[in-house]
């Protein structure tokens, strides 16, 4: 089972209060719900290719206005492709939708009205509804965090972002094949996602992997730290060496004061050691104590020296 189904099981099994079911059910019709007009009246029909939502709205329509849903399997043909389930609704259509603030005389409204969603259960109920319907959300493993869900047009892409936003999620807007998407793309905000929908279960097994994933990135980050100071202690190593080299071959020991000599000859011997190594070093020697810094002004006096002869040298050649 992916981790979207896994979401949207979680959501079919929640125990919801009135408001909250009215909610889902106004986001979960109006993404999925079709009008169809005859002789007979008005009838309401979803289509869903998820089986327990769609057992989920037939038992939401039953319990709040007491009406029986036809309901029905298209088995697909295709390879891989899910059964659809369609629930039809002909009786109280008007009085539903009226409820769920999704009717005008022209049809189903591009959402509801702000004022409709009165409390933060429905609010809540009509963000999960909308996700039950088109939401996806990529499994928590994965190298990027993405959670999407469908919008009708750009004016629900709008009023989806706008209601978010009530919960401090920050949501944008892209088209995608012809289609207004709403995604979001921080795995915080996301885990806020899940929060705000009721997901808890689902919360717990995202907010683990990205534990285990950032302690791993932390690591990688600091381990990526050590070396790049490692490499810049070896590179700052092999300068002292060169250094001190030029100054063994040229036999120019006697213009270093002794202290700054013993140091260069610890280089020597100790040629991959941290300048803090060579200090521990030095005082175990020598009884001094000298600090990195103290350590680094004495190898500035070698490098300095050394610079000095090879400008003499290249004047003399000139």
């Amino acid at each position: 089972m992916s981790f979207a189904s896994k979401v949207k099981d979680e959501i079919t099994r929640l125990q919801l209060d009135e408001g909250s079911k009215r909610g889902l059910l106004s986001g979960l019709l109006q993404s999925l719900a079709s009008i169809g007009i005859s002789n007979s009246g008005i009838s309401l029909t979803l289509k869903i290719s998820n089986g327990q939502i769609a057992k989920r709205a037939a038992l939401d329509l039953r319990d709040l206005y007491n009406v029986r849903s036809q309901f029905s399997v298209v088995k697909q043909q295709k390879l891989h492709k899910r059964n659809v389930y369609r629930i039809t609704i002909t009786e109280k259509v008007k009085e539903i939708l009226n409820d769920l603030d999704l009717w005008t005389d022209r049809g189903l409204q591009d959402h509801p009205r702000m004022m409709f969603l009165a409390t933060d259960e429905m609010v809540r109920g009509y963000v999960a509804g909308t996700f039950l319907a088109t939401g996806s959300i990529n499994r928590p493993t994965s190298t990027n965090y993405h959670m999407e869900v469908t919008a009708n047009s750009e004016g629900h892409a709008d009023f989806l972002i706008k209601l978010l936003a009530k919960f401090r999620i920050p949501a944008k807007k892209t088209e995608r094949r012809n289609k207004t998407i709403v995604y979001i793309k921080s795995g915080e905000d996301i885990a806020n996602f899940l929060i705000l929908i009721g997901a808890n279960d689902a919360l717990m097994e995202f907010e683990n992997e990205r534990i285990n994933r950032d302690y791993f990135n932390n690591f990688q980050r600091l381990e990526n730290i050590n070396i790049a100071n490692e490499q810049k202690t070896l590179a700052v190593a092999q300068k002292q060496i060169e250094a001190t080299q030029y100054i063994l071959d040229r036999k120019l020991e006697n213009q270093l004061r002794k202290e700054d000599l013993e140091v260069a000859m610890l280089r020597m011997e100790f040629q991959d050691a941290s300048l803090n190594e060579l200090a521990e070093e030095y005082y175990k020697r020598t009884g001094v104590l000298l600090s990195k810094s103290g350590i680094r002004h004495r190898f500035n006096k070698i490098l300095a020296l050394k610079e000095k002869y090879e400008e003499r040298e290249r004047e003399l050649e000139e």
